[in-house]
């Protein structure tokens, strides 16, 4: 019954817990939507002015004739991560090597490399130096090879490379001169893989040398060969590299090359304006990346432009999200928490109703058990007796004596049981009637002694009673306190061996009036000494059926006692006996 209990409880408070999560995911997903209808507009007018930006920085992307200078100029300034320069006919422009120009190749240039592995080839290095210092002193020198590349950077890094081993002064000076010409997208006709292979090869000979275009040419030639033929779309698309886009300008002459992260990061900037509430922040968020957040409440399109990118709207902190939000849950929270609770208290209070009513049944069961036994056994032994005393024949008298004395005994035994159960019984029932009135506490533990002297003066009994004189009165019922101190001489009695010693004490102790009953019986354990007296309590029930009892008495004892607003206890250890002592306070009033 209980498991059932517990289950239908349990149940019920999944339920509601299940119920209050719901509801609670409902109302922040109501406060959400909420949100983002009031932030709708914002957002649309953050995306139109992103479109705006956008198009004006392909516009600063763009050149009527972009050439190599151009591509130097987006990528000093930052624009792009590179950029593809073409021609009115759309073919490549920069970076791609130019078409021949059809007139016939330089001869100075020629005799210039000529003369310089003459010198390097005999070994005279110094003047190897020396001829490219002087010859290739003018910047702009024009001198090219036979396909038409200029021969100054390679001659000058060719005298790098003979000064590599020695600590030459002019070394500086000639690595300063080469890095202008790489750097010089105006006048120098360097081809472009040209370019790229000096501009390491300087680095690796003049550490400390930096080129901020060197990373976009690699990027070019590397988006070059990987597209022979550079579709030039408007829109942005995803290239075969890995996080690199492309976009062309709306005159179709400029295709930029730009990495996700800094496609991000310009996206971010064109978003920033105008600007948004404070606690809301708008990202850019590429294709296939989710905006996971809590926080996140909208998204929309950066535009027909940039296919697959979007603006996602989200809270910095969740302030607003979490103000508005509370505010509503806060609401389930406390009906929820209502009902739990008093499901938990309709449960506790069912479950001590059903856990007394089991009590009650099987108190009622031991009372109805143990009666039954203890009337049964005195009934017995009566019946034994009468049937004896009917047989035909004459008794003598001396057996007759003894047989009537048993019965008087039994008969004795009976009536104290029915009595203890109408005790226990009244008291219950709180239909017991206690009269007060002055007492001699000598009295009552005289009367006591007489109820118990046939039991006191049985062989092997020792009983001594021992009561102070001029003991100050109490305020009590008489034969209440007779009966309770009857039933501890009476459990003295049982409770004790073949060699029984009891002692009655009658005693004034602090303001009060002792009455103790001292036993040489089997004693008791801590333990047993807390439970002994509750109802129908026996601490060893092999012993408590050869002496007879029901676990009533010391149960009565108590009750009869805490009415008489005193107090009982035990004083006990396992083989030593034990002593019960009653206090009852003293009355003020003197006896009449």
């Amino acid at each position: 019954m209980l498991a059932l209990l517990l289950t239908v409880v349990l149940t019920g408070i999944g339920c509601v817990l299940w119920f209050m999560r719901e509801a609670m995911r409902n109302e922040r997903l109501a406060v959400r939507e909420k949100l983002a209808e009031a932030y709708q507009g914002q957002l649309a007018l953050v995306q139109q002015h992103a479109g705006a930006r956008w198009q004006n920085w392909l516009a600063q992307l763009d050149s009527p004739h972009p050439d190599a200078s151009h591509f130097a100029k987006v990528v000093g300034q930052g624009l792009a991560d590179a950029v593809i320069c073409f021609d009115d006919d759309g073919r490549v422009v920069y970076p791609r090597a130019p078409l021949p120009s059809g007139e016939p190749p330089s001869t100075e240039g020629a005799a210039l490399q000529a003369e310089l592995r003459r010198l390097v080839n005999a070994g005279e290095n110094e003047d190897a130096i020396q001829f490219v210092i002087k010859r290739f002193a003018d910047v702009t020198s024009p001198a090219a090879d036979a396909q038409g590349r200029p021969v100054a950077p390679n001659s000058e890094l060719l005298a790098l490379e003979l000064m590599a081993r020695s600590n030459d002064s002019r070394q500086a000076a000639i690595a300063a001169r080469l890095r202008n010409r790489l750097m010089d997208y105006d006048s120098t006709a360097l081809a472009p893989a040209q370019r790229t292979f000096l501009m390491r090869e300087l680095m690796r000979l003049a550490p400390g040398q930096e080129f901020p275009t060197l990373a976009a040419e690699e990027l070019a030639a590397r988006y070059l060969e990987a597209h022979p033929a550079p579709a030039r779309e408007e829109l942005l698309r995803r290239t075969e590299l890995r996080d690199l886009w492309s976009v062309a300008t709306p005159s179709r002459r400029v295709l930029a090359l730009i990495a996700t992260p800094a496609l991000g990061a310009r996206l971010t900037e064109m978003i920033g304006e105008p600007p948004v509430p404070e606690g809301v922040r708008v990202a850019a968020v590429p294709p296939g990346e989710e905006a996971a957040s809590d926080a996140m409440l909208i998204t929309s399109s950066l535009g027909p432009r940039l296919p697959g990118w979007r603006l996602a709207l989200s809270l910095d902190h969740r302030t607003l999200f979490d103000t508005a939000a509370e505010q509503r849950v806060a609401r389930h929270l406390l009906i929820g928490s209502i009902v739990i609770a008093a499901m938990s208290a309709l449960a506790i209070l069912a479950g001590r109703g059903f856990g007394r009513q089991v009590q009650l049944a099987r108190l009622k069961n031991d009372l109805v058990a143990n009666v039954s036994h203890e009337l049964k056994t005195p009934l017995t032994a009566m019946r034994a007796l009468v049937d004896t005393l009917l047989e035909p024949g004459s008794l003598a008298e001396k057996p007759t004596r003894e047989y009537l004395q048993l019965l008087a005994t039994e008969n004795a035994r009976l009536s104290r049981l029915i009595d203890n159960f109408l005790t226990f019984s009244r008291l219950e029932r709180e239909k017991f009637n206690f009269h007060f009135t002055p007492l001699r506490p000598e009295s009552v533990a005289e009367a006591a002694v007489a109820a118990f002297g046939e039991r006191a003066r049985s062989p092997g009994c020792t009983f001594e009673s021992h009561v102070e004189d001029s003991l100050p009165p109490i305020h009590g019922d008489s034969d209440a306190l007779i009966t309770a101190l009857l039933n501890l001489l009476d459990n003295a009695w049982k409770y004790s061996g073949d060699q029984k010693r009891i002692i009655l004490r009658a005693e004034a102790r602090n303001g009060s009036v002792h009455f103790a009953v001292e036993d040489n019986g089997a004693g008791l354990s801590r333990r047993e000494s807390q439970a002994i007296f509750d109802r129908f309590h026996q601490a060893d029930n092999r012993l408590s059926r050869a002496a007879g009892g029901c676990g009533l008495g010391l149960s009565i004892v108590r009750s009869i006692v805490e009415a008489h607003r005193g107090s009982v206890h035990v004083t006990s250890k396992p083989g030593l006996g034990s002593t019960f002592t009653i206090e009852i306070p003293a009355s003020a009033k003197a006896l009449p």
